[in-house]
């Protein structure tokens, strides 16, 4: 770092940074500018010593000797940057402390900072006060820099307070004084600043200074106004005032000058005046002089004369005096008492001559084309005598020479470089001539401009084309427009001046299609691009088609068929506005022949969409109201879409379109031969609507939903109808049965439709049932009833009962069997039992029991219910007993049998 580093300890607020980064970056502007070379961050801009090699050529006006311009590796850029430290401490002999090659490299700022510190404080401060260290390193005379800048500005202002700074000078008003003490009346009005304006204060006291001293602005105002305002970067922008030189013509105000007063006007020239003249006028102009006392007198020839003298306010006076006598005037104009420049002003003054006989005629007179000569012949001649006088005034400058012809007589002569009035002033002895001032009209056509939809059209059949013509850059001349139809009908277009000066307005109707010339000329010259071709269209022979015309469905092409036969030329176009928020649509219009051109667009939210097709700019027909549909988004609800349905029975189902937008909604309902199905669709809410019908045949049902015409989602759907009345049961089994013998029967529900079929059997008892599916709606079931009785057969098809269900059969027992039936407990005497319950049989069983010697006392057959028997007997006396046990009259297998009894 540099031996000034006590001067650069910045403060605590970290804004401090942030200007000085700033004002060190314009002063390394400010030097490299000679270089075109800008630095945009000094934090990485000096990182491969290339900037910092040519600044430092640039401060010291010494070549540094080679180096690599282009450093791309580390290596390279490390080498330069020590090549300019080096070039630093040992060519120049400025110290540095704690810095090296890597922190440029690497840009560490507040040591990049320090480092261009350094170098303001070496060649901007130090040298300017010529305070560098000397020999031995110690600051020449014992003042630092700081100090030698604060003794140059208390010399500069010293009824100004300066006690740092930073924030003495957040007011701008030290600033202004600065300025206006280096260059006394540069900025006057600092006296009267106000601190509250401190900005405005210090923007324009450092923009004269940087105008007219070549303070160059390395501290934007902005920055010196700010509290946080840093030293170094003030003592950076205030070094340079010492060094700053006064410009040539800055505006120094409040010291008077009488060399730079300007005085000018008839009443000060030679000659031109005459006695007729009710007065002589002139102008004193101080604006460059300065404020300061004007005086104005004058001398005639029978003494002095008042002069009028009258201060516009604006540094300028307008005098005036009458010169009622001939002879010479002698005008006097000082300032603050000092002659001004070419004053005393000598005048003569004439006697009257007789501008009316003058005589101003010519062709050059009536105007004329742009660039052509226009001649005007002026005739003084018995006019008496007298000075003339020409002046041309126009919208530019156009030079005249004259011919003078020695006899009092001249000719004129200008070329007019551009359209417009000019106004040709001609003055003998003073005065006006005769009929003058002239006004002289020059045109060009080629500056006339022509448009409206009867020149570049599309123009519409019977209907009025409108012509708008601009001539106010072209001057004024002769105007007209014809127009010719396709068929060679040519008719005039009358032109009519509007309120606005220059600008013409007509129309013509258009009776047929095709293109119409329409020639436009001024001053009997066609003017740019006539004749114009101009297509002519009838938008009411458009025919709009297509199923985009009737509904749309959301994000699908949707296509309008546009058909432009015997409509003549011109473009089709469209506007499509759609609900609120909704995005924009997405539209072109392809064309597929001369007479067919189609329009695409996909709106990507339902709603109402209004859709103007225009043909040449003109509309077709009425605004169409199309809905755009979601058919996505419609949801069907309802037994009417649900499998199982029956024949005749009445359903419904409900149709919700609220999120699908707005349109007709549509049903339609065949049954499995195509037939239609009644239905009736209402509208229950907005949106959503219900969906009424009876199926008449069973079978595969399709429903077809449409929302604007557009299937809905899912849809066709195919519902299955059943028709439970269509199914056939036959067979053994609906008719008798026979206890523990299979029996069957057989279900036809091929005619019935799809349709579950169910099935039971209630009775005394369980039965065993076994239902085998045979395809195509056949059934075939098979049960066995396990005892006699009455037994219900119940079958439904789709939960309904199917014709003759419940069906009532009856079971009996089998024919009777004895070798089925089945003895037990004979084993003890006295009781035994028989089950016949698989023997067949009504029940007839008989029981003879026989002692050895002696009847039985007794013997009880106890039927259990079941078909079995409980039988018991009663023998007194022991021995064989003999049991017979018949069923239907036929022994049991075994019978009779022996009992031995105890």
């Amino acid at each position: 770092m540099a031996a000034q580093q006590e001067e650069m300890d910045p403060p605590s607020d970290a804004e401090w940074k942030r200007i000085q980064r700033k004002t060190f970056t314009r002063w390394c502007n400010e030097q490299l500018k000679v270089q075109y070379i800008a630095i945009q961050d000094l934090e990485t801009d000096l990182s491969n010593g290339v900037n910092m090699i040519i600044l430092l050529e640039v401060l010291s006006q010494k070549k540094i000797g080679r180096y690599n311009k282009k450093p791309k590796i580390h290596a390279q850029k490390m080498e330069n940057v020590q090549l300019a430290l080096d070039f630093i401490t040992k060519t120049e002999k400025i110290r540095l402390v704690n810095i090296g090659s890597g922190d440029i490299v690497n840009s560490n700022l507040k040591l990049i900072l320090g480092l261009i510190w350094t170098l303001i404080l070496h060649y901007q401060i130090s040298v300017g006060f010529n305070i560098g260290p000397d020999e031995d390193g110690h600051k020449k005379g014992g003042m630092s820099a700081k100090e030698a800048l604060m003794n140059y500005i208390r010399e500069k202002i010293p009824d100004k307070k300066v006690n740092n700074l930073t924030t003495d000078w957040n007011d701008g008003t030290l600033v202004a004084a600065l300025v206006d003490a280096h260059a006394p009346g540069l900025c006057p009005e600092h006296a009267t600043m106000t601190p509250d304006n401190a900005l405005e204060n210090a923007s324009h006291s450092m923009k004269l200074a940087e105008d007219w001293l070549g303070v160059p602005q390395v501290l934007m105002p902005e920055d010196m106004v700010n509290p946080k305002v840093d030293e170094l970067s003030m003592m950076t922008y205030l070094s340079h005032y010492p060094r700053a030189e006064l410009k040539p013509g800055a505006p120094i105000r409040g010291l008077s000058d009488a060399s730079k007063v300007k005085v000018y006007g008839p009443g000060v020239e030679k000659e031109g005046l005459t006695t007729a003249m009710p007065s002589a006028n002139f102008t004193v102009d101080t604006k460059e002089s300065g404020p300061g006392a004007v005086k104005v007198s004058c001398e005639g020839p029978k003494g002095n004369v008042p002069v009028k003298v009258k201060d516009n306010k604006d540094g300028t006076y307008s005098c005036s005096y009458k010169p009622d006598d001939k002879g010479y005037y002698t005008v006097k104009v000082s300032l603050d008492g000092q002659p001004v420049k070419d004053s005393p002003f000598e005048v003569q003054v004439k006697e009257v001559t007789d501008p009316r006989k003058v005589k101003v005629t010519g062709d050059g007179l009536k105007g004329g084309k742009v660039g052509k000569p226009l001649k005007i012949d002026i005739d003084t001649r018995g006019a008496g005598d007298g000075e003339m006088a020409v002046g041309l005034i126009g919208p530019v400058e156009a030079p005249m020479s004259c011919d003078d012809h020695q006899d009092g007589s001249a000719t004129l002569t200008f070329v007019p470089p551009e359209a417009g009035p000019y106004t040709l002033d001609v003055k003998f002895g003073g005065k006006e001539v005769e009929d003058g001032p002239f006004t002289i009209n020059v045109y060009d056509p080629s500056k006339v401009e022509a448009s409206g939809s009867g020149v570049t059209g599309p123009a519409c059949v019977k209907a009025p084309a409108e012509v708008l013509v601009d001539t106010t850059k072209a001057g004024v001349a002769p105007l007209s427009a014809k127009v010719t139809s396709p068929s060679g009908e040519a008719a005039e277009v009358e032109l009519k001046p509007t309120d606005q000066e220059g600008i013409f307005k007509g129309a013509y109707s258009p009776k047929e299609i095709g293109h119409y010339g329409l020639e436009v000329n001024f001053a009997d010259e066609p003017i740019p691009k006539s004749p114009f071709c101009v297509p002519v269209c009838d938008p009411a022979a458009v025919r709009l088609d297509g199923p985009g015309l009737e509904c749309a469905v959301k994000d699908a092409d949707n296509v309008v068929d546009v058909y432009t036969d015997n409509a003549g030329p011109a473009d089709v176009e469209v506007q499509i506005s759609g609900p609120p928020d909704a995005p924009q649509v997405d539209c072109y219009v392809n064309k597929l022949d001369d007479n067919h051109q189609q329009i695409h667009y996909t709106p990507h939210s339902p709603g109402n969409y209004e859709l103007q097709v225009t043909y040449g700019g003109f509309p077709v027909g009425e605004e169409k109201v199309v809905p755009c549909v979601d058919p996505t988004k419609v949801r069907l609800d309802g037994p009417g879409v649900d499998n199982g349905i029956l024949v005749n029975e009445p359903t419904e189902f409900t149709i919700d379109t609220t999120e699908a937008g707005p349109g007709p909604v549509d049903v339609q309902i065949k049954d499995a031969d195509g037939m239609d199905v009644p239905c009736e669709v209402s509208e229950t809410s907005p949106g959503n609507f219900k969906c009424k019908y009876a199926p008449k045949k069973s079978g595969n049902q399709e429903i077809d939903v449409k929302l604007a015409g557009h299937d809905v989602a899912n849809t066709p759907l195919f519902i299955h109808v059943s028709d439970p009345g269509a199914v056939r049961a036959y067979g053994p089994g609906l008719e008798r049965a026979t206890a523990q013998e299979p029996t069957n029967f057989t279900v036809d529900a091929s005619s019935a439709g799809d349709g579950s079929l169910g099935l039971s059997i209630v009775g005394p008892e369980e039965c065993e049932i076994n239902c085998e599916d045979k395809g195509n709606g056949i059934y075939e079931v098979t049960y066995t009833a396990p005892r006699p009785g009455i037994y219900n057969v119940d079958l439904k098809f789709s939960e309904k009962e199917v014709p003759g269900s419940p069906y009532e059969v009856k079971c009996e027992r089998a024919p009777p069997d004895a070798s089925k039936c089945v003895v037990s407990g004979l084993e003890t005497p006295g009781s035994f039992k028989v089950d016949c319950k698989d023997a067949g049989g009504t029940g007839l069983l008989e029981v003879g029991v026989c002692g050895a010697y002696v009847p039985v006392q007794f013997v009880s057959v106890q039927h259990n219910g079941d078909y079995t028997f409980s039988v018991s007997y009663d023998i007194p006396e022991p021995g064989e007993t003999t049991i017979s046990v018949k069923w239907h009259g036929q022994h049991l297998t075994g019978s009779p049998f022996t009992v031995v009894t105890k």
